[in-house]
């Protein structure tokens, strides 16, 4: 390690990941995933069963499903401050 390097001392501490942009994009996004899981859920009960591949593809659905339902109510409940009005 170079000695010239600026480096914060101490402990690393986890963060609560930051969710950016509006909720309106999230909440569209939480709905499509969450209707493919639903459409691919459906798609396995109808044939009586899935494949690993299969189960993998629905847990991964409902994993994304569930990464934007969370964005959306980040962003409801912490909405980043807009830029400062400037007039011209």
């Amino acid at each position: 390690m170079d000695e010239n390097t600026d480096q914060r001392r101490g402990r690393l501490r986890l963060q609560r990941p930051t969710f950016s942009g509006s909720s309106v994009g999230w909440g569209i996004g939480a709905f499509f995933w969450l209707f493919c899981a639903v459409q691919t859920l459906v798609g396995v009960v109808q044939d009586g069963g899935t494949t690993f591949v299969g189960a993998l593809v629905l847990v991964a659905l409902a994993a994304l499903a569930v990464v934007c339902i969370i964005g959306t109510v980040a962003t409801i409940r912490h909405p980043r401050p807009a830029p400062p009005a400037t007039d011209t």
